[in-house]
């Protein structure tokens, strides 16, 4: 992962873009995703926090549209791609949320800790709004008010505000005490943004803010990291199961499984929802339960509204499938941590990433990893004694402990089932 800066309108500078960008001949599977951070401070100039930010290239009359699609895609990469605990590095986040989302339309589908929920200068504070913010206060989040300037139609969001951010640039000087005490009387903490020079710093630490975000402290960075498209024709056909009550677990599994980029998704994910469990996460089967139904369904509605491929490349799936479903024919004992090993170590190669960046960006327990990076335990032998016979090397195949006729037929056998998958689900002849 590798920082850049943004021009003056924050937008990123160097690499091309994401829909510019391949690799591998793997045209919309493989692509570089990048999110905004700008540091926010504390009067003694302490880290305290991050904003998260995203610059939206669309014009002006898919504003709406591109606006939720921005956000999701900020999510998404956040959440999905990067993991809280690298972008943040364990410090409260800012995001700011679309109207969609702030009334429940679409799921909120990250967890309330270090998330603090923005709503923007130009979001209607009506009824409505109000009834959705206080349900997400009530379900354990915090509410940021963005770029408040005094204005009666927003002043009733400042009783459920847990922070308010003011620009003391763009705040006439007699108007900026008012408007401090004002929030003072709520209780909300005080964010002065747009700090772009020395003598504004010191004008807003006079004034009594608490927090301070500004060009002058930190210009914004941006953090960049090679992903895998999930499919959204997956995607759908997910969503449609997930409506049915009586879908199993065995039918999620089946269709998360045939996209490496949900899957590794959906990994980290389950990895931060249990990072206070004594369980490590060693499969994929183990995160989607751990993940649950509701935030399941939330993951997918936000993939469809980020954007992705339409369908992944057929040869890709099928080669990557059969290596996992080989897996977990051979470790009879650990079957579905090693259909998921199988499937880490093919969005190893589709990266073409360390197997132990992928380890780590999935956030799999250490025995899933070691099987993984390693070859230890049954799923790990599995591992090794598939990409022998990949490779052709009987020998190696031995060396593993499996005996080379069998690795052949279970390979075969799941070279078979994964191309029947593919076709069935993606269409292809």
């Amino acid at each position: 992962m590798t920082a850049h800066s943004l021009d003056t309108d924050g937008n990123p500078v160097g690499p091309p873009s994401d829909d510019q960008e391949v690799h591998g001949g793997r045209a919309g599977m493989v692509r570089y995703v990048r999110v905004g951070r700008q540091a926010i401070y504390d009067a003694q100039r302490q880290l305290v926090s991050y904003e998260l930010l995203f610059r939206n290239q669309s014009d002006a009359n898919g504003a709406e549209v591109a606006s939720e699609q921005a956000t999701s895609q900020v999510i998404a990469s956040t959440f999905g791609t990067f993991g809280l605990e690298v972008i943040s590095d364990g410090r409260p986040v800012f995001i700011n949320f679309t109207r969609a989302f702030l009334t429940g339309v679409i799921p909120v589908p990250v967890e309330p800790e270090n998330v603090i929920i923005e709503v923007g200068e130009l979001v209607d504070a009506d009824h409505e709004l109000l009834l959705g913010l206080n349900q997400l206060r009530q379900a354990g989040y915090r509410l940021a008010v963005a770029d408040y300037r005094g204005e009666v139609s927003r002043s009733a969001l400042l009783e459920i505000a847990d922070f308010v951010k003011l620009s003391v640039n763009a705040l006439p000087t007699l108007v900026l005490p008012g408007l401090v005490a004002q929030c003072r009387q709520v209780g909300a903490t005080l964010v002065a943004i747009d700090i772009e020079d020395a003598e504004t710093f010191q004008r807003a630490v006079d004034l009594g803010f608490d927090l301070f975000q500004g060009r002058y402290l930190a210009k914004p960075s941006v953090l960049e990291q090679r992903t895998l498209s999930p499919s959204q024709l997956i995607c759908v056909r997910l969503l449609n199961d997930l409506a049915d009550p009586e879908v199993s677990v065995q039918r999620i599994e089946q269709l998360v499984g045939t996209d490496p980029g949900l899957t590794l998704r959906l990994l980290r994910t389950a990895n931060s929802a249990g990072a206070g469990s004594q369980t490590d996460v060693t499969s994929l089967r183990q995160a989607l339960v751990l993940i649950g139904p509701r935030r399941l369904r939330s993951w997918v509605v936000l993939t469809l509204l980020e954007g992705g491929t339409t369908k992944n490349t057929s040869d890709d799936l099928w080669s990557v499938l059969a290596r996992a479903h080989a897996c977990q024919r051979l470790a009879v004992d650990s079957s579905d941590m090693a259909f998921t090993v199988g499937l880490l170590s093919g969005c190893a190669d589709l990266l073409g990433a360390e197997l132990s960046a992928i380890a780590d960006g999935s956030g799999v327990g250490p025995e899933a990893r070691h099987a993984l990076v390693d070859g230890e335990g049954s799923a790990g032998r599995a591992l090794l004694a598939v990409l022998a016979h990949e490779r052709d090397d009987a020998d190696a195949v031995t060396e593993a402990g499996l005996v080379p006729f069998d690795v052949s037929r279970a390979y075969l056998e799941s070279l078979s089932e994964s191309l029947q998958l593919v076709h069935d689900l993606l269409g292809k002849n």
